[in-house]
């Protein structure tokens, strides 16, 4: 009696491992006859029991289930869960870790770089006495992930568009990392994840993700590789290496010389924000020598010449802008403002330097004064009629009108002062 009750406990045993086992098998059945939602119900029994939560195959064909939901239109299935790639991911994660025999294998952390580099040694030894099921786990390697990726990619290129930045740099991310296991890495991947870094300020991240592009030389054209090498400046300065930071705007610029405006004028904007104009001197000299058609170009460099006191200097490059384009409006506005401010040196100068007894000498620089000022005129005018509501030229002017005595413009600029800041 004592052998036939063990018998049949045993018996009870096998059938409920093989009642679960089953359960796994109905879920596959679901899954290749378009029955989602019952597929779903097997294999989350299946994992919850005993008996098949931590069987391999549970966690293969649940990988399946879910990925399948993931990126299934059907309304119906796509209600089922709102995280299926994830869990699709997760369950391909645990059915690799589970297909192996060794117990220490099973404990492989497949998202570090170590971890990867241990899963292909094992891989490359190709014993399939490691593996409870070879052609499952290739399976997931070279057909499961791939597809996989491709889902991550298309849900962060929605998640991009919407500007959902932090979500498309997750899905990206999760894309290179599947990519990277099913050793089917994309470069492109990269580029936009790197993107998607940047837009959502994960600047540490964006620097690695662009050092690596930078080394594989990526992009279509020099101008999306200078691209490249600016955001990576742009990430090393939002991280505060500064060294970094000039080392890769000037790699970028010897290295596209027909392309490296954009990391030039980065440069050129660093020294000026630094205050150190003899070196910004430079960079606009060079953006200049590449875009000698550019008017506004010369008016920065006008602008530096004046901060860098060679005046004269300055004038010629504002007046080759308007030569180059009379519409500019900082040309016109620079240019105004440049006479404008020689006239009140001017009689700052007198003020400073001629008693105030000497009345025809300080009436002599009065008058130059004046002369500086008619000659602003005419380019602030013109600043004017191209905004309409600037103060700045707003109260230059009316400046201007009261020291040549036209009361009625004065009086004029007054009201639209008055209208635009009551």
């Amino acid at each position: 009696m004592k052998k036939l009750s063990v018998l049949f406990l045993m018996c009870a045993l096998s059938f409920s491992v093989f009642a679960q086992k089953n359960a796994v098998t109905s879920a596959w059945s679901y899954l290749k006859d378009g029955f989602l939602d019952d597929a779903k119900k097997s294999i989350d029994k299946a994992e919850a029991h005993a008996d098949t939560k931590d069987w391999y195959k549970t966690y293969y064909f649940k990988g399946q289930i879910y990925q399948e939901i993931g990126i299934s239109e059907k309304p119906k299935y796509k209600s089922l869960c709102t995280d299926c790639l994830d869990i699709s991911y997760e369950a391909y994660m645990k059915a690799i870790k589970l297909n192996f025999k060794n117990p220490d294998h099973r404990n492989l952390d497949l998202t570090t770089e170590l971890g990867l580099m241990q899963f292909l040694t094992i891989l490359n030894e190709a014993n399939e006495k490691n593996y409870e099921d070879t052609e499952a786990l290739y399976d997931i390697i070279l057909n499961r992930f791939p597809a996989l990726s491709n889902a991550f990619i298309n849900q962060g290129v929605t998640k991009y568009q919407a500007n959902d930045f932090e979500g498309a740099y997750t899905n990206f991310e999760k894309a290179v990392m599947i990519a990277t296991l099913s050793f089917k890495a994309d470069t492109q991947l990269y580029y936009f994840t790197s993107l998607a870094a940047m837009k959502a300020q994960k600047f540490e991240e964006a620097v690695q993700l662009n050092k690596l592009l930078i080394d594989m030389k990526f992009g279509a054209d020099d101008d999306e590789r200078v691209s490249i090498y600016l955001n990576q400046a742009i990430a090393y300065r939002q991280i505060g290496d500064t060294a970094n930071m000039l080392k890769t705007l000037e790699s970028g610029i010897k290295a596209y010389p027909n392309a490296n405006y954009p990391l030039v004028i980065e440069t050129f904007n660093y020294y000026v924000n630094q205050g150190e104009n003899e070196k910004a001197f430079e960079y606009i000299n060079m953006a200049i020598v590449k875009n000698p058609e550019d008017a506004q170009f010369y008016v920065i460099r006008g602008t530096l010449l004046e901060e860098m006191k060679r005046k004269s200097e300055a004038q010629v490059d504002y007046k080759k802008a308007l030569e180059l384009n009379p519409e500019n409006f900082d040309a016109n506005y620079s240019m105004g403002a440049f006479y404008y401010n020689t006239a009140v040196d001017t009689l700052d100068w007198a003020d400073k330097n001629i008693p105030i007894t000497q009345f025809q000498e300080l009436d002599k620089y009065k008058i130059i004064a004046n002369d500086y000022f008619s000659q602003a005129l005419p380019f602030l005018e013109k600043a004017q009629t191209q905004q309409p509501t600037n103060l700045n030229v707003l109260s230059t002017l009316k400046t201007i009108y009261y020291r040549l005595m036209m009361m009625d413009k004065y009086n004029e600029m007054t009201t639209k002062i008055n209208a635009l800041t009551n």
